[in-house]
């Protein structure tokens, strides 16, 4: 929108109540997913007229977006479902009210009819008009199951008639429909993009109540995706979208007293910011599996060396360097691999551990080693971090050539394997990717960093999910140093003693499985009940606690 109008433009919706040609005149009927009011915009829900709804709309979006540009959208219902004289009439009072830079018009595969098209074509003279097409989803099975009233064919020759005519057309696709699966959600986007579909707005699953589906989903409950679940999935279409295609949206908005299901606790705004940042960490982009990559410059940021050899970098995102001043071999060592006893449990037998917080990778490299040298029994390490392209810069300054070798091995092909070792690395969010693990371990590594910063990592419900990975033996070993995380590991269910070295920066706790129960502390640990809160977040709602019980 910027590159075209030289600003963002804001869509302004408006509800002209053409009906749906899918719907009875009572309101019955219609698609399974659809609400009675036509998926109407909840800021314009109490207006009384088309006036007021652009008067509150336009209010809104300067009030929270400070919006100066606007988008006049016909979004409720069917916008072309109504006589050629009476869309004249509609259309052009709208625009008249105030000087909106385009618009779009929300309606069926099914209800353009030529005369209409033509209208529009000879309106996009006067201004852009973009066509926002419902077409969910390209399978028959599926729109016959939701009653939509036509099939995958019709949506195509429509987008083609559209294109004729010389309009734009934005298509609107559901991710998450019963039955179908990711591949058939790429199918769908193919056959999309194989039309030249000049944007996308894709749409998770809602259940909204009073709908068909919802009754349905009463009766025979369906999986529905969690925030993650679904942000996985929409990567993987965001990559086969070629990149000259906008994406319009991400995720779907319901009013929460309307929504029965999936219940999100990840805001708006935050699951942008988890997309975007997620495919940054991946060295991924929007198209990248379906056009030639292109070179890029690749800078290496400043190094330090550290007192024992090892190298490290700065971070802009923590605004620190990854390890302490003594160095991050003597971290690995005189912490992680000796505090969990990862020798003489190697000299027993084989050993699954479990690193969170790869970075650089010192800590499994000197784990590598340790497997090595002893060249008795086999180490498997799954190890879980976000930042995939880390592992690429670390390579270009870790002084160690089997290091860098395992770097390469796991940002290639995500596992390093030798005679007494196998690696896996696992490019996600850790909240997540824990919950992904069905087998346990002898060891966890935890790694938080500034653990200020990464408050996700040391929270009360972390910690939970951690001891049910970790078997009854076993051994936990974080490099965190806050008292609010040893509070949150005890209430967890660990016996915790802390290992700080007197001598040096390295600070850290080991917790194992405690047989006691706890008893209630004054201060409250970190909280993330719904395992998605920002880390500023948690933060935040910690805070809040605290000055709460401060006061009382």
């Amino acid at each position: 929108m910027r590159s075209h109008y030289g600003e963002a433009l804001f869509s302004i919706p408006v509800n002209l109540e053409f009906g749906c040609p899918n719907r009875e005149r009572d309101g019955s009927g219609g698609c399974s997913f659809c609400p009675e009011h036509g998926a109407r915009a909840a800021q314009i829900a109490d207006a009384k007229s088309v006036e007021e709804q652009i008067e509150k709309a336009i209010s809104f979006a300067r009030r929270r977006y400070k919006a100066s540009s606007f988008a006049l959208y016909i979004q409720a219902y069917t916008g072309t479902f109504a006589s050629l004289v009476m869309q004249k009439e509609a259309y052009e009072k709208l625009l008249s009210l105030y000087p909106f830079r385009a618009l779009h018009v929300g309606t069926r595969p099914d209800c353009l009819s030529e005369s209409t098209l033509e209208y529009l074509r000879e309106l996009n003279q006067k201004i852009d008009v973009v066509v926002e097409l419902g077409v969910q989803t390209l399978h028959d099975a599926s729109l016959a199951h939701m009653n939509r009233g036509h099939d995958a064919a019709c949506s195509l020759n429509a987008i083609k008639r559209l294109h004729v005519k010389g309009l734009k057309v934005y298509a609107h696709l559901i991710i998450g429909l019963p039955n179908e699966n990711l591949e058939m959600w790429k199918q769908s986007l193919k056959g999309l993009v194989d039309a030249g579909i000049d944007g996308i707005k894709f749409h998770n699953l809602h259940i909204i109540e009073n709908t068909d589906l919802a009754r349905e989903f009463s009766q025979n409950p369906f999986a529905l995706l969690s925030e993650y679940e679904y942000a996985e999935a929409l990567i993987e279409l965001l990559r086969l979208t070629p990149s000259h295609i906008p994406i319009l949206r991400l995720a779907t908005d319901t009013p929460t007293h309307e929504l029965i299901a999936p219940k999100w606790h990840m805001a708006k705004g935050q699951f942008g910011e988890y997309i975007a940042q997620t495919m940054r960490y991946r060295g991924i982009k929007q198209g990248d599996l379906v056009e030639s990559k292109r070179e890029e410059s690749y800078e290496i940021p400043q190094k330090i060396d550290l007192k024992d050899g090892s190298s490290t970098l700065w971070s802009e995102t923590y605004h620190d360097y990854y390890h302490p001043k003594a160095g991050a071999y003597i971290q690995a060592e005189t912490l992680f691999i000796e505090k969990s006893d990862l020798k003489a449990r190697l000299e027993k037998g084989d050993v699954n551990l479990l690193e969170i917080g790869f970075g650089m990778g010192y800590t499994t490299f000197k784990a590598l080693e340790l497997a090595q040298t002893l060249a008795k029994n086999r180490l498997h390490v799954n190890t879980i971090d976000q930042d995939r392209m880390l592992l690429q810069t670390a390579s270009a300054i870790v002084p160690n050539a089997l290091h860098v070798k395992m770097l390469n091995a796991l940002f290639t092909c995500k596992t390093y394997e030798d005679d007494f070792t196998r690696i896996d690395f696992h490019t996600i969010e850790a909240r997540y990717g824990v919950t992904l693990l069905s087998e346990t371990f002898d060891v966890i590594f935890l790694d938080p960093f500034i653990e200020s910063n990464n408050a996700s990592l040391v929270t009360l419900e972390f910690f939970k999910n951690l001891r049910k990975l970790l078997k009854p033996d076993g051994i936990l070993v974080a490099s965190t140093t806050l008292h609010v995380s040893q509070i949150g590991l005890n209430l967890a269910g660990f016996d915790v003693q802390v290992a700080n070295d007197e001598n040096s920066d390295i600070k850290g706790v080991v917790a194992t499985h405690s047989t006691a129960s706890k008893s209630l502390h004054v201060k409250e640990p970190y909280r993330d009940p719904y395992g998605v809160w920002s880390d500023k977040m948690i933060e935040s709602e910690h805070q809040k606690i605290f000055t709460c019980k401060g006061r009382s």
